[in-house]
Order: C-alpha cells, then structure tokens, then sequence
C-alpha cells in the first residue's frame, strides 16, 4: 500500500468518522466508579434531607391564595406569556415572519406544556426565612414591556420584575427585603426551563453553563439520571437547541457561584438553575439582583450584541465544530456572504448554490493540483507495480527504488493529500454554517418544504449518490483498478447513506458541490484522454 493511498484513506476515514459521528452517537457517559456511586448517593441523600427540612419550614408559613394572572409583554420580534403562577415565563412566542405559523400565532420554541421559566425561588437549606415552593405572588404592576409580582410575609418581602427591553432581549430584577427584627442570610435561586419534546439527532438541545474561562454543556441523556453542576463564578446559563436559546446571564455585582442543569420533575422539560452567593441582611435592610435574560433566535449578530449585560460572550454558544476560531471565522464570512446572495435573488436554496460555487472556485487552485498530482500518479502506476512485484520482500529496497521514482518522475506522493487537508477547515466550517444558520428554518426551495429537515422523497440524496459514482469513474486514481473500482462503489453509497437524514439545506450544497467537482474533473481530464488517443 503506497504512502498516498494510506494518507487518502486516513483523511477519507476522519471525514466519514466525524459526520457518522455527529449523525449515529452521543458522547459517552463515563462508568462512575463505586465509590464515587456512594459519594454521590450520599450527596443526593443528604440534599434530599436538606430539602424535606426546608419544606417542613415553608409549609409552617402557608401563604393567602391568590387569583391566577396573566398578561403578555412584547418588544418587534417577540412576545412572552408571563404569569404569577409558579413562576414567571409560561410561553414565547417569535413575531418575525419568519417565523410565522400557517394559523398565524409565531413559533413558540420554549414549548414549555405546563412548565415555567424563570422561577424565583431560594436554596432552603441556606436560607433562614420560610418561602413556598409555590408562594402567592402578586401583581402589582404591568406595561406592554414590564410585569411586576411580590411576595410578602412576616419576614421577608420578594419583588420580582420582569423588562423585555429591545428584540430578544430583557432584564430581571429581583429584590429581597428583610422584614424582621434579625438579621437573616438567604441564596437567591433561579431556574430556567426548555422542553426537550420536539428533539431529534440533528436537533440536541443543551443546557449550558460558562465560567470566565470555559463552558460546559449537558444533553437530555446526560442528566436523565443525575444533574451537572458546575461550580465557581458564573458568566451565564443558556438552554438552546439548534437554532434557539434561552439565556440568564448574572450582572457584574451578581455572584453566582454554581449552576445546575437537570430535567423537570415531568421530564418534559430541561432546567437549569442557578445558586447566588448567600447574602446575609441586617433588619430593615434590602438586596437587589438583576439579570440579563435572552429568548431568541441564535443568530451570530444578536449573541455577540447582547446589551443587557455587555461583554458576556453569549456566542460561544454556537458550536462552530473541530476547528473553533479558524471555523469561526470562516464562518462569518460564509454567513455575510450567504446572506448578500440571499438579498440578491431572494431564494434561499439558490444562495447556497450561489455559496457553493464561490467556495469551490477559491479552492480551485488547489483542486487543481490535486488532480494533476492524481494524473502523475496514475500513470506510474505500472512501474510502481513492477517495483512492488520485484522487491516484495525487500522493503528498505523497495521504498528505496520508489522514492528513485517519484523524483525521476517529479512526483510528491503527498501532493495528492495536502489539497485535501488545507480544504478540510473550508468543509467543516461550511457544513457548520448551513447546520446552524437560522435564516434556513423552515425555509421551502424546490420540492424541499424545509431546509432544515431532511429531503422526505430522498431525491437529494439519490441524485447525490449517481453522480459521486460517475465523479470516482472519472477521476484519475493513484491505487490499481480493483482498489479504484470498490472507491467508486463504496464512497458513493456511504455518502448517501449518511445524507438520507443530512438537512436538505446541507444537501444542496453537497449535491452542487458533488456536481461542480463533476465538471471540474471531465474539463481536466478530457484533454489528456484526447492527447492519447491522437497518439495511439
């Protein structure tokens, strides 16, 4: 097996690891080990202790019911349904056309079925004063842009505001008064919700939990027995799926030392919570907390704006895969340029294509010298073979006699591969790109009614596979026939195999790109088919 081939097959194996990957299998959860199982047992059994003395206390304070109320807030691209029922949010709902339903109410992608979002709520075990688990708040006051609720007893009095301030964005303010004659200490908690209903393979959703320095993310699966925490200083807290989010993200002078991601008691839904450093205030005295919140779409530009509380970074939130900051910025670049072809001809599907040529000519270059390095190698073939046959068991000769060769020939075995790895990142981060490009939702082109979702005729994917077959007959081969002959079975049928549940969106940048490198290779190699049959 000569250096070309194995280095060929090395890349093709990553590429096709990395996409079965990302289509067949999660991240394996480590095997705990038996004594971390009884630590953790421990750890839960003690919280759960913790928690039944901190209801018995709460439910010493049973508190006046008071009336179900609801209203809506709304700013030009979005619409919450709040309420003073278990907690604040019950419902989104997104205003842009976009985003429109066919019975004319916006997507509503928290989906939350009963849950709420936002709940106030404090950590009993480290908190002196008594405080439902569904306390009686009460309105007391509201705008098209604000909802306010208080809670009050003997003790302590919680207020509770709620701003949408610009498109997605908004503030929460919480306050916390103390209302005895002592001095009390209290952690503030607040838990956010997304329901993981409507999840698929190519549609995880996540909570995610970012420190100053890093971030940390969980799936349905990872917590459906246990929670993840994360402790330390807390940047902010996100729930998203591929396309939408929802986010806390503590002020400056808010510090929250742990958050905590698990499911819903119903487990409908996902949670995370967030536990503020414990405050201790005197009698008569009074603290206030505010955050940022987000419920949006994940757009690049809105993530990276985000005013509430500047500098947060909410867009290392998108997952811009293996190569991070180079596929960031390559990134970028596609969705500007995606987006001017789309302000140009006003059809989605044809600005993909329109992405895809432009990709393909920047790599033509080195397309190019790939495929004149394949030539090469094809035609040395036989005597590669000779040496092979005439060396077999001399191996050091046998390289030997082979390097002799390429340098006679002004052959690199590697020329072949190096195209391939510099073009690796441009793949990546283009597949990256139109698997997260939010413009795409929901989007028809052609026959496809969704190019989020995976072509329902699997015409793409077909079509697809045809001409990938008639690409590798085409296309020069440094490996014998017999190897070249499976190659050209064998890739085609992987490949459509994997873009059977590929987003139709991607499928059409792979269909035009199979189609282009189609053209490219019978352009390139019909002249020297033509030269020799001259000359025979």
């Amino acid at each position: 097996m000569d250096l070309q081939r194995r280095t060929l097959l090395a890349i093709v194996s990553c590429v096709l690891i990395w996409l079965v990957y990302e289509r067949f299998f999660a991240p394996p959860l480590p095997e705990p080990q038996a004594q971390q199982q009884v630590e953790a047992k421990k750890t839960e059994a003690d919280a759960k202790a913790a928690e039944e003395r901190a209801e018995e206390r709460k439910a010493a304070a049973a508190a006046p019911k008071v009336p179900v109320a609801e209203h809506r807030l709304k700013t030009e691209l979005l619409a919450l349904d709040v309420t003073n029922h278990r907690g604040l949010v019950r419902g989104t709902e997104l205003l842009s056309k976009h985003f429109i339903n066919p019975d004319g109410k916006g997507e509503d992608f928290l989906k939350l079925d009963g849950n709420r979002s936002l709940v106030i709520g404090f950590d009993g075990s480290e908190t002196d004063f008594k405080f439902p688990r569904d306390p009686a708040w009460e309105p007391t006051g509201q705008s098209d842009t604000q909802w306010a609720v208080a809670f009050k007893n003997g003790d302590v009095e919680v207020k509770g505001t709620l701003d949408l301030t610009t498109g997605y964005e908004g503030t929460l303010t919480v306050d916390v008064a103390n209302r005895s004659a002592e001095t009390q200490q209290h952690r503030l908690t607040l838990l956010s919700a997304y329901s993981i209903g409507g999840e698929n393979s190519y549609d995880i959703h996540r909570g995610v939990c970012a420190t100053a320095d890093d971030w940390e993310a969980y799936t349905p699966s990872d917590v459906k027995d246990s929670s993840g925490e994360v402790r330390g200083r807390i940047r902010w807290a996100a729930l998203d799926s591929k396309y939408f989010a929802s986010a806390v993200v503590p002020a400056p002078e808010v510090a929250v030392q742990a958050c905590r991601v698990g499911q819903s008691s119903d487990g409908k839904a996902l949670t995370t919570t967030l536990a503020v450093e414990p405050v201790t205030l005197a009698a008569g005295e009074s603290h206030q907390y505010v955050f940022g919140v987000y419920f949006g779409t994940k757009e690049l530009e809105r993530l990276e704006k985000f005013q509430a509380v500047p500098g947060v970074h909410l867009e290392d939130m998108i997952d811009w895969g293996w190569f991070g900051g180079l596929n960031r910025i390559l990134g970028e670049w596609m969705i500007w340029l995606l987006r001017a072809f789309y302000n140009l001809t006003g059809v989605w599907g044809v600005a993909i294509i329109l992405l895809t040529i432009v990709v393909k000519v920047l790599t033509l270059p080195l397309t190019f010298k790939q495929m004149r390095s394949m030539k090469k190698m094809r035609e040395i073939q036989p005597e590669l073979e000779d040496i092979k046959k005439k060396y077999g068991e001399d191996r050091v000769r046998q390289a030997q006699e082979m390097q002799a060769l390429f340098q006679r020939a002004g052959v690199n075995p590697l020329a072949g591969c190096l195209p391939m790895l510099i073009q690796l990142p441009i793949w990546i981060a283009l597949y990256a790109t139109l698997n997260t490009a939010v413009e795409l939702y929901r989007v028809p082109f052609l026959w496809l009614p969704d190019l989020t979702q995976q072509d329902p005729y699997y015409i793409l994917p077909l079509a697809m596979g045809a001409l990938m077959y008639i690409q590798m007959k085409a296309t020069p081969s440094g490996v014998d026939n017999e190897q070249a002959r499976m190659m050209a079975w064998m890739m085609p049928i992987i490949f459509t195999v994997m873009m059977l549940f590929l987003p139709s969106g991607l499928g059409v940048y792979i269909f035009a790109n199979v189609l282009l490198s189609l053209i490219q290779t019978l352009i390139q190699v019909r002249p020297t088919q033509t030269a020799a049959v001259k000359k025979s």
